[in-house]
């Protein structure tokens, strides 16, 4: 058996080591100030309307479909609206995902101390307290943040284990993260690429550190083959669902999503500290490195067989955070006036200033589908006949919230690319018509059919109201349309 307390070899000069015992100055310093910025989460956690997905969330809640693995995500953010009164309001929905999000900052910090020393991790802490993608997910009814806590807690033990030697502990934080599963697939993504950065790039140049990585991914083994069908089943129905018909198409998607959401800014700052990380041999930064990269290479490798977007690499940002922060542990950096306050700003201040437009111009990113739906209730008649793509949200909102209508339309006509004729019956029967249409969701028809659709729409119904909200690049608008 190992010790358990290894030597670590000595670090080159200008290579970081772990941070052993006292914080550095201004760690606690950056926590603070991201436990502070990190409440931004909570603000207008309620007013924005609820999306597809996060409708999906409170109906399959209730009637969940079958093969589903992540049924504990679905479960805690039903008892949280049960606790919070039953009302399944868009605050009560996404209280749960915020509280975890929020709890994601001090993890982060927690989890990389030992790896990367309070400054870096501190930093660390700010950037995931202010980035717009974290405050999206954090304010979404769904399991993503769920799945980044999971993988913080997990992480910072296995980190811990290695730098001690210890393979159990080691194993055991990989169990954790890998529990993430319960959450969504990704989580076991995240424990796989833990394990692999532990073999190739262990963040100390001690024999001892790369036995308890080697040791710890041994301990998984068995476990991991006997888990590896039901995961492999889970991945075989969503890939039979979203099957990429262009290969290439489908992995630039994920690799452009992904750049949109870590940010440009954070994405360039994060490949220079890359490059530097390279340069200086730093091993404690290799480690971190390698489990952004392994995870993004995953992700790019499943992207090649279904629609793989963004939001899959999501538990990953803290790690592609702390890389970027990584230059400010520097000692060259620490020896020029200034510069570690500067880049630190440098960072901070694009991702707080895209936070800003989240809040603000761009109305948390979400189509106004409430507004548009308390539209047409306060305008339709007995008889009228209400249709949308997709019909499941108008029907969450017309149908008094009721979860068992969210899967099965019962006041909504639903068409879509494949079926999009489907208004047209009405109109032929001479009936009022309520067309309510998300301008983003139209891009996805093709061109051709686009172009028929809406000189359809714009032939036959009359433009009653337009909701828009544009993010960049981004119509999310929601028009409602009437024929009479």
């Amino acid at each position: 058996m190992e010790a358990t307390e290894p030597h670590p070899t000595p670090p080159a000069e200008g290579r970081a080591a772990p941070e052993r015992g006292a914080p550095e100055s201004g760690g606690l310093g950056l926590l603070g100030l991201a436990l502070v910025l990190g409440l931004l989460r909570f603000a207008r956690l309620g007013e924005w309307s609820l999306w597809y997905d996060e409708v999906l969330t409170w109906g399959d809640s209730h009637h969940s479909p079958g093969g589903l693995l992540n049924r504990a995500g679905y479960w805690l953010v039903r008892r949280t609206v049960e606790l919070a009164g039953g009302e399944p309001t868009e605050f009560n929905l996404r209280l749960l995902p915020a509280v975890v999000g929020y709890l994601a900052i001090p993890a982060t910090y927690w989890a990389f101390r030992p790896l990367a020393g309070a400054r870096r991790a501190g930093l660390a802490a700010v950037l995931v307290a202010v980035s717009a993608w974290e405050m999206q997910w954090s304010q979404t009814a769904r399991f993503y943040t769920l799945v980044q806590l999971v993988g913080l807690v997990g992480g910072g033990l296995l980190v811990r284990g290695l730098l001690a030697g210890r393979a159990l502990q080691v194993a055991l934080g990989a169990l954790v993260v890998g529990g993430g599963v319960l959450f969504h697939l990704q989580a076991g993504a995240v424990a796989a690429a833990l394990l692999l950065a532990a073999v190739v790039a262990p963040p100390l140049a001690d024999p001892a550190v790369r036995r308890a990585g080697l040791r710890g991914l041994g301990i998984l083994a068995v476990p991991g083959l006997l888990a590896l069908p039901k995961v492999l089943e889970a991945w075989s129905g969503y890939a039979d669902k979203k099957a990429a018909a262009d290969t290439v198409g489908s992995v630039a998607h994920f690799l452009l999503s992904t750049g949109w959401y870590v940010t440009p800014a954070l994405g360039a700052a994060a490949l220079a500290a890359a490059l530097l990380i390279l340069l200086r041999r730093d091993a404690p930064g290799r480690f971190a490195l390698a489990v952004a990269a392994i995870g993004t290479l995953q992700m790019a490798i499943a992207s090649a067989a279904a629609t793989v977007s963004a939001q899959y690499l999501f538990a990953f940002f803290p790690w592609v955070a702390l890389v970027a922060a990584w230059p400010l542990g520097s000692p060259g950096l620490a020896a020029v006036r200034g510069a570690r306050p500067a880049l630190a700003l440098a960072l901070v201040l694009p991702q707080l200033a895209s936070t800003a437009l989240y809040l603000t111009s761009e109305r948390g990113q979400r189509p106004r589908w409430r507004e548009a739906v308390e539209l047409v209730e306060a305008r339709r008649q007995p008889g009228d006949v209400v249709a949308s793509d997709p019909a499941s949200v108008v029907e969450f909102y017309l149908g008094d919230r009721d979860p068992r209508r969210v899967r099965e339309p019962v006041d909504v006509v639903h068409f879509d690319r494949f079926n999009p004729w489907f208004i047209r019956e009405p109109v032929v029967q001479g009936k009022s018509v309520w067309l309510v249409v998300r301008n983003d969701t139209l891009m996805t028809y093709g061109e051709d059919l686009r172009g028929k659709v809406r000189a359809y729409i714009s032939e036959n119904y009359r433009l009653v109201k337009q909701f828009p909200v544009l993010v960049q690049g981004r119509d999310l608008s929601v028009d409602v349309w009437h024929h009479r």
